[in-house]
């Protein structure tokens, strides 16, 4: 009995950390998501559904996301493996939870994933670019693609973003905006991700510039 009432005791500890783990690095308002989470994670506690061991992975990769986002600097270099890692991870320990908590948990990390993207101050109007860089990220989170595929989404994009700064001259610039566009455009095609995520990162595609030579990308799988 005391074992057992040591056990719930570490588990409520977690529980109350990983809300902190999962919220944003100044301090802010309560986030509806986070809170739901964490009374659903409070459920699944005493429901015996979920064990200590999964409760400290979640809460390290909960701290990995956390600070991840805190590093994310406008222009800085794109990084889609670290979330990526944190996320599948998470994914992996949610299918491991005892129902009738675990649908319960995963539609929680989804809603909480969708507010995780990278974000800058401005309050202006995202341009094509950042506006390609937030749909990937919100296809990487909610897809199933391999580190491969992500990792070739993050060279790409990092190209993208190195276009105007090395110097080279309007022909070039243009094969290489060419070139990440169609690695792009062949990793959605190849990848699990979602309808609507596939075909707005295509959309995006679109608005970059110029053109490949067959008049515009394809507009994606139904």
């Amino acid at each position: 009995m005391k074992r057992s009432l040591r056990v719930l005791s570490l588990s409520l500890v977690l529980v109350a950390q990983l809300p902190m783990a999962f919220a944003a690095p100044q301090a802010g308002a309560s986030n509806p998501a986070t809170d739901k989470f964490h009374q659903d994670i409070k459920a699944a506690v005493l429901n015996g559904s979920i064990t200590i061991p999964q409760l400290k992975e979640l809460q390290t990769n909960a701290e990995a996301l956390k600070a991840y986002k805190a590093a994310q600097k406008p222009g800085g270099p794109v990084d889609y493996i670290t979330p990526w890692h944190a996320v599948s991870r998470m994914k992996a320990i949610m299918a491991t939870v005892k129902q009738p908590d675990r649908e319960t948990l995963e539609q929680d990390l989804e809603v909480m994933m969708a507010n995780k993207q990278p974000t800058t101050v401005s309050t202006e109007a995202p341009n094509p670019g950042q506006k390609l860089g937030k749909d990937i990220f919100t296809a990487i989170m909610h897809g199933q693609p391999t580190e491969p595929q992500v990792k070739a989404l993050q060279d790409s994009m990092n190209s993208l973003q190195s276009i105007k700064t090395d110097g080279g001259g309007k022909l070039q610039q243009l094969m290489a905006l060419k070139k990440a566009k169609s690695q792009i455009e062949e990793t959605m095609d190849a990848g699990q991700f979602r309808p609507q995520d596939r075909q707005a990162v295509l959309n995006d595609l679109n608005s970059l510039g110029p053109q490949g030579g067959g008049g515009g990308l394809r507009r994606g799988r139904s």
